[in-house]
């Protein structure tokens, strides 16, 4: 019970003020009586009880006892009973012979508030005798299920079923129907999963009108390795709002969700037609609320096998099948390159899975790339042997070299990637400027030079580094220049490209490396090879090199000069050399079987005379013009 206590309890005054307890709670049950009873009460009082308990109930006030001094009108002294500011009863007199007295009857609260006032006067100067009043109340449960809306008085509290509980009430629903999220509204049950390969769908009571409060889930969930394939009639309506940019969803709405995608909201009377999901699992959320009227939409739905259809090829490789078949869900390929010539860079092979959005998938999301393997014959030269003073090559010991004849005129080169050979600036250049391309033809993959000369391939384009100029024959820095092919080289064991050298590439004094070319084997009398040549040569001190061609000044006029570009390889006692038609052919090093190209012929004076050495452009020198040569004319690094 909840107490409203007056100053005028104990004091006499005219007026008095009341409050109620900060603290009080709602109780079930309780009772309530006037000041001293069952004391006679004093005069000129004012007491105020409000009475209150649990939202749900209402009060049931009962008068056990009254005794109040009578008056007309219960003028002077009486007991008042207010239900919100509304008078319910006013009370005098005695038990059997009283104004208003509610003659045992309980009074009733409309909720579970109650205000009680009782009130006497002085109009008399004797002591009265009159003890007043006694009273209980208890809660008692509110039947809310006979009551109606009180939102707008439309309807009952459920529409369907109203189940009353103490304190409250619930609502339910007849078979076939769910509650509205309102707690109150009955709606059409709708939505669940469907897992046939095929069907159909509609909107409730299509197509007549949707209900309203509709909110349905309907899900297609089959086999991942089947994909879902929805077709809507031609009949299709959801309340739309329109604006310039088209229909805008706010009340009603399709809902279309496949997994991994932003969902589709579609309304407005234009039929979305097909929509291919590539997904096995499709959700449709269908919501109307109570403003505008949709009339709702049908499909049928269908699924497919899922293929995702050949692998991508790969250029250099291939795949093979880990497990499945046909192209179809969950197959796994697994990609290779064309060993020992081509590898992945990572060294790891690839698997692409067929997911169920019909695409094959893995880690790295793109179809790998085969890259040449660079400087390894697949047949080695096994002895050091004794160009001029060499022997002849075996087949693919040394895959890399080529001829090229300019005009007639046969050099040498070698290949140091798909599109691109690398040799000597000066033999690609006549009076100071480059020959034409049309004039170029390269011949690789003989070591025999009659066979080797049937299947020539054609130069795209020339590039000689930009800082060579030798018009004169006696300045051969920057001696390099890049054959770029017009077709593209596939490697096998004839055909290998030799390896740039690397960012530290050294070049140490007596270290051994293979020449190779097909130029001349003896000067006097001149004797041109059958065959492809080779030679091992030891790389030679700059000091050294430099002090024989002082040398060789001292005699001879026109001898060109050396620089740090270039490096020289020969025997001190001569007999071992390059010579005519191996210009621009390779100097090879090998790091642990891996050969990489050191050196380019360039220049010398005599053939495998004692004394003499041949000079070489340094290529490590070069990596930066070559490698952005190639990039900026579309070429592959190796």
């Amino acid at each position: 019970m909840a107490w409203t206590y007056c100053v005028t309890w104990f004091l006499y005054f005219s007026t008095s003020e009341c409050w109620k307890l900060a603290n009080s709670q709602p109780v079930i049950q309780g009772e309530v009586h006037s000041p001293q009873y069952p004391r006679p009460y004093p005069p000129n009082q004012k007491n105020e009880w409000d009475l209150w308990v649990p939202e749900g109930y209402q009060i049931q006030l009962s008068i056990t006892h009254l005794d109040v001094k009578d008056s007309a009108d219960c003028y002077q002294d009486s007991l008042t009973v207010l239900y919100d500011q509304k008078v319910l009863g006013k009370f005098c007199g005695q038990d059997s012979n009283s104004t208003g007295h509610p003659a045992k009857e309980p009074i009733l609260s409309q909720d579970n508030m109650l205000t009680l006032i009782f009130q006497t006067s002085d109009s008399t100067t004797e002591l009265q005798q009159h003890t007043g009043f006694s009273a209980t109340y208890k809660a008692i449960d509110i039947d809310e299920c006979s009551k109606r809306d009180p939102g707008d008085g439309s309807g009952p509290l459920c529409t369907q079923i109203c189940v009353n509980t103490p304190g409250s009430y619930h609502c339910s629903c007849y078979s076939g129907y769910k509650l509205h999220l309102d707690k109150r509204t009955c709606l059409l049950s709708c939505g669940g999963i469907l897992d046939k390969h095929e069907g159909h769908l509609s909107s409730s009571r299509y197509p007549r009108p949707s209900p309203p409060f509709l909110s349905c889930k309907y899900i297609i969930s089959v086999e991942p390795r089947f994909a879902v394939t929805l077709n809507f009639s031609d009949n299709f309506h959801i309340q739309s709002v329109d604006t310039p940019q088209g229909p805008r969803c706010l009340h009603h709405w399709l809902q279309v969700t496949i997994p991994d995608r932003e969902p589709m909201r579609l309304c407005g009377r234009q039929s979305p037609g097909l929509i291919a999901t590539h997904s096995s699992t499709v959700t449709l959320d269908y919501h109307t609320d109570d403003v505008g009227l949709s009339h709702g939409w049908s499909l049928d739905y269908s699924t497919y096998a899922t293929d995702c259809g050949e692998p991508e090829p790969l250029l250099n490789g291939g795949f093979t099948f880990l497990s499945g078949s046909q192209n179809q869900y969950r197959s796994v390929v697994q990609y290779h390159c064309n060993e020992p010539f081509y590898a992945f860079p990572s060294g790891a092979n690839v698997s692409f899975t067929c997911e169920a959005d019909r695409k094959w998938r893995s880690n790295h999301n793109v179809t790998p790339t085969c890259v040449p393997v660079c400087g390894q014959p697949t047949k080695l030269i096994s002895t050091y042997q004794r160009i001029i003073g060499g022997s002849e090559a075996p087949d693919n010991t040394i895959p890399w070299q080529v001829l090229v004849n300019i005009g007639g005129i046969r050099v040498g080169g070698m290949v140091i990637a798909d599109h691109w050979i690398m040799t000597a600036a000066h033999v690609l250049t006549h009076n100071g400027k480059p020959v034409l391309d049309k004039t170029v033809k390269i011949y690789m993959g003989r070591t025999e030079l009659k066979s080797l000369l049937r299947s020539p391939v054609y130069a795209a384009s020339i590039h000689i580094h930009p800082e060579y100029n030798n018009p004169h024959g006696l300045d051969f820095n920057n001696d390099i220049a890049l054959i770029k092919l017009q077709d593209p080289i596939t490697f096998s064991s004839p055909i290998i490209p030799i390896c740039l050298p690397a960012e530290d590439a050294t070049y140490v004094t007596g270290v051994m490396g293979l020449m190779s070319g097909f130029g001349i084997m003896e000067i006097y009398p001149p004797r041109v090879t059958k065959k492809l040549q080779y030679v091992h040569l030891p790389v030679v001190e700059q000091e050294t090199c430099r002090n024989s061609l002082n040398e060789l000044k001292k005699t001879r006029n026109h001898i060109p000069s050396l620089t740090n570009n270039m490096f020289c390889a020969g025997l001190p006692e001569g007999g071992k050399d390059s010579c005519l038609g191996d210009s621009g052919g390779p100097f090879a090093l090998s790091d642990d079987g891996q050969f990489w190209a050191a050196g380019i012929v360039s220049w010398g004076v005599d053939c495998g005379q004692q004394g003499t050495y041949r000079v070489y452009t340094k290529v490590a020198n070069y990596l930066d013009w070559i490698n952005k040569t190639m990039q900026e004319n579309d070429g592959n690094l190796q």
